[in-house]
C-alpha cells in the first residue's frame, strides 16, 4: 500500500490524541491512520505523553457515588470493548468511516452537484461542522469555489489535483479560510473522498450564483 505524502497538521493530530476535535474532523483523522503508519506513531507517542502528565497530576478527592459510578462504566467498557479498527484493505472505507455511514458506497444515495461531481446523501454534522462524501469521475472538475472556513478532503480511492498539489490515496488535502480551491479528478479512475467542512464553502466563477442556492446540474 502507498505511504500517504499529505497528513493532517501537527496541530490537528495533537488535538485529536487529546480528545478534543469535534466528531466530524475526528472520523477524518482516525480514517487517515488506518492509512498511515508514520501519524498513527506519531498519535501513539502524543497520547502515552499526556498519560505521563495525567500520572504527575495531583489526585482530585472524588466522593463515594461518584466513584461508584466511574467503576461501573470502566466495568461495563471491559465488558463489551469497542470493536477494532478494520485495515484499510478489509473493503474500501478505511474501518472508522465503515462503521460510521454502516455500508459501502455502492449501497448510497448520490445527489450530483455538477455533471461528474456528486455528493453523498449520506452526512453528518457537529454545529456548523459536516462530513460527507465527494465522488469525481475521470478528469471531472469540482467548481471554482473559497472556503468560508478549514475544510479537509481524505482520498480513498483514485486522486485529484488542485493548485496546491496532487493527492492520492491516503492523502489529506487541507484548506484554511479564503483560500480558493479548484479540484480536478485524475484521468485513471473515479476519485472518492471523505470532505469535511467547518462551514460551508462558497461557489465562485459563472455558475457561482446558482450553486450556492442549491441549484445542481
Amino acid at each position: 500500500m502507498t505511504v500517504p505524502a499529505h497528513h493532517p497538521a501537527p496541530e490537528r493530530l495533537l488535538d485529536y490524541a487529546a480528545g478534543s476535535l469535534h466528531e466530524v474532523q475526528a472520523l477524518l483523522v482516525a480514517s487517515h491512520l488506518a492509512y498511515c503508519p508514520a501519524c498513527r506513531a506519531q498519535v501513539a507517542e502524543m497520547e502515552a505523553c499526556g498519560g505521563v502528565l495525567l500520572e504527575d497530576l495531583p489526585p482530585e478527592p472524588v466522593s463515594d457515588a461518584l466513584f461508584g459510578a466511574l467503576m461501573t462504566r470502566l466495568g461495563e467498557a471491559a465488558a463489551s470493548p469497542p470493536p477494532a479498527p478494520a485495515p484499510s484493505s478489509g473493503g474500501l472505507f478505511p474501518g472508522p468511516l465503515r462503521r460510521a455511514i454502516g455500508a459501502e458506497p455502492e449501497a448510497l444515495d448520490w445527489v450530483r452537484v455538477v455533471p461528474g461531481v456528486h455528493l453523498s446523501t449520506w452526512a453528518i454534522g457537529a454545529g456548523t461542522a459536516s462530513a460527507c462524501l465527494l465522488r469525481m469521475a475521470p478528469r471531472a472538475r469540482v467548481p471554482a469555489h473559497r472556503h468560508t472556513d478549514s475544510e479537509m478532503l481524505l482520498v480513498m480511492t483514485g486522486g485529484f489535483s488542485d493548485e496546491f498539489g496532487a493527492y492520492r490515496v491516503g492523502d489529506v488535502a487541507s484548506y484554511d479560510t479564503g483560500t480558493p480551491h479548484h479540484a480536478v479528478a485524475d484521468a485513471d479512475g473515479e476519485c472518492l473522498c471523505l470532505l469535511v467542512q467547518d462551514r460551508p464553502l462558497v461557489f465562485t466563477g459563472p455558475l457561482g450564483w446558482l450553486l450556492n442556492r442549491g441549484f445542481r446540474f
